[in-house]
């Protein structure tokens, strides 16, 4: 009965741990580089990490997404410190509707999937464990080296262009046109994956797919319109999501 009352009480002092070093890393955000971006990206994870409703049962899956939401919310919170300037978001028309058509799906899915995970009761395997974090691993492991490639010019919350900004088609870039969304499908998958609930992990995985067609389909119309037959024959030859078998 002790051992039992100390596993309980070790695993809600990591979970408050958790939302306490993102809150941390959240404020130091917002002194170096305050934005609107910053601000709504920062409170997508940290909704999910505000530690109220823990119960023994669902501590597992609890904790698992507690992980998630801090570790990949501080890569997002880093990404977006270093590249975003408060310019970028205009406020006009376009960027309400990119707000709306791209950012919202994804939010839903990820604060809607985490809070699926929080409520689950299903035991959680060590198989299942093990494949939740691989994939988790994979994915942001992808999404931090998709941003690195691109550059701080080139990546950035709204569609705009920055001066010396130039095409990027090495490495990464010369097999998919968008490794950074697909890594972040690969992150929304293991937050789909801990949920172990079928509807709710599918209509999370279809959410943030329509949020990202809809940002690939303006951003490519302006990439096409920015960089002309370039750009237009980077596309023919390189895949959208994945690699093109031939090439």
């Amino acid at each position: 009965m002790g051992q039992a009352w100390l596993v309980e009480h070790w695993v809600f002092w990591w979970i408050t741990a958790n939302f306490l070093i993102y809150l941390a890393v959240f404020v130091v955000a917002l002194r170096i580089n305050c934005n609107f971006n910053i601000i709504m990206v920062g409170m997508i994870y940290l909704l999910p990490l505000i530690p109220v409703g823990w119960e023994p049962v669902i501590g597992p899956r609890f904790v698992v997404q507690s992980i998630h939401n801090m570790v990949f919310g501080v890569i997002e919170l880093v990404i977006f410190v270093m590249t975003v300037k408060p310019a970028d978001a205009t406020f006009d028309r376009a960027h309400v509707k990119q707000l709306l058509g791209h950012t919202l799906p994804i939010a839903a899915a990820l604060i809607g999937l985490s809070y699926v995970s929080r409520m689950s009761e299903v035991p959680l395997g060590q198989l299942e464990l093990a494949v939740i974090m691989t994939v988790f691993l994979a994915g942001s492991i992808l999404r931090v080296m998709a941003v690195y490639q691109l550059g701080s010019q080139a990546f950035k919350f709204d569609i705009v262009f920055r001066e010396q900004q130039t095409l990027r088609t090495q490495k990464l870039y010369s097999w998919i046109r968008h490794p950074s969304y697909t890594a972040m499908m690969i992150v929304i998958l293991a937050y789909a994956l801990t949920t172990h609930h079928w509807l709710a992990g599918g209509l999370g995985l279809v959410s943030a797919w329509f949020g990202f067609q809809y940002r690939i389909h303006h951003e490519e119309k302006a990439l096409l319109e920015q960089y002309g037959e370039e750009y237009a024959a980077y596309r023919n030859k390189t895949g959208m999501w994945f690699p093109r078998m031939m090439r």
